[in-house]
């Protein structure tokens, strides 16, 4: 084997595993989520996950780190082609969204560690991640009020009411679907955040930092 298939089969292994892994984090917590059945999922044996990652606590950071380490780079790209603070608060929440979207297991994580009161949460994400996440969020606000056209607000607030939002609003998507043909109104049809939702939730959040 070449050293170019063997690092396309580390990777195509890696990809089974870190997809599985989020499935199982998401459906039974940290406490109740055994490696033997990511390893089921993943089509692979327990070893090649230490091999490839290591244990569970391992492989939860990993989980967590791979989703909101790419979101807050993506995050950082789009705030860099939005030419006001208003557009870079736009720009952050679309981001948000569209990762929620493409990651749905991530709502049912962050619900379960708000719950559990984020014991679980790996030092990589609240040292490294959620630093730098709310650090961009502070930096548009400094720029806001800098020329006027936001009022003081605390970022950490901030991020926490938007992540919060989403996720309560695409968890509870089964207790939506209850109410199918007793509304028409789209927030209680469309299930995607990214769009019309995260768009409406952002004009709430701008009137709030204008202060008007």
């Amino acid at each position: 084997m070449s050293e170019q298939q063997a690092k396309d089969k580390h990777n195509e292994a890696l990809q089974k595993i870190m997809h599985a892994a989020r499935d199982v984090f998401a459906e039974m917590g940290f406490a109740g989520a055994r490696m033997d059945e990511v390893a089921r999922r993943a089509g692979v044996n327990k070893a090649t996950i230490y091999y490839h990652i290591g244990d569970k606590k391992a492989l939860y950071a990993e989980v967590i780190h791979q989703v909101i380490g790419d979101t807050t780079d993506r995050i950082a790209e789009n705030i860099r082609h939005a030419a006001t603070p208003e557009d870079k608060i736009i720009a952050y929440m679309q981001t948000i969204a569209k990762a929620m979207d493409m990651n749905p297991q991530m709502p049912p994580i962050i619900m379960r560690e708000i719950a559990s009161g984020g014991g679980n949460l790996p030092d990589i994400f609240v040292l490294k991640d959620f630093a730098r996440i709310v650090g961009i969020v502070k930096n548009i606000l400094d720029e806001g009020v800098s020329l006027g056209v936001f009022t003081e607000t605390a970022p950490l607030l901030l991020h926490l009411m938007i992540v919060s939002t989403f996720a309560v609003y695409k968890m509870s998507i089964p207790i939506r679907k209850r109410f199918e043909g007793i509304s028409n109104d789209f927030l209680l049809a469309d299930d995607k955040l990214a769009g019309p939702f995260a768009a409406q939730v952002g004009e709430m959040i701008l009137k709030a930092l204008r202060g008007k």
